[in-house]
């Protein structure tokens, strides 16, 4: 049985980045959106931007502790995250701006 230190660090930091790109598209589907599309806009960008962060915070460590990170695992990992993270987040923007316009919209006297 593996341990969950035997997790590659390139997988724990692509997981940690995915989330709070998911995360933060949550907050904007619920918060900052107009509109369903601008959700799905903003939650795009959101997840790109934290690919492009994993990738620049992983080199930057692997550059200040050498031998912490594979560079092929990290190169496959930053290539996932670049497809995974914007649709997801956009995703997760789009659905939770809906079910707050269903919410509010049961909430009208009408």
């Amino acid at each position: 049985m593996e341990s969950i230190t035997a997790l590659p660090m390139e997988s724990v930091t692509a997981l940690v980045a995915c989330g709070l790109a998911f995360a933060l598209s949550y907050f904007i589907g619920r918060k900052l959106a107009s509109r369903t599309l601008v959700a799905a806009m903003m939650g795009g960008v959101c997840g790109l931007a934290f690919a492009v962060l994993f990738f620049i915070a992983t080199v930057a460590i692997g550059a200040v502790l050498p031998g912490i990170f594979d560079g092929r695992m990290l190169g496959i990992h930053f290539l996932v995250l670049l497809v995974v993270a914007p649709l997801g987040s956009a995703g997760v923007a789009v659905l939770e701006h809906r079910h707050l316009e269903k919410v509010e919209s049961r909430r009208l006297p009408f």
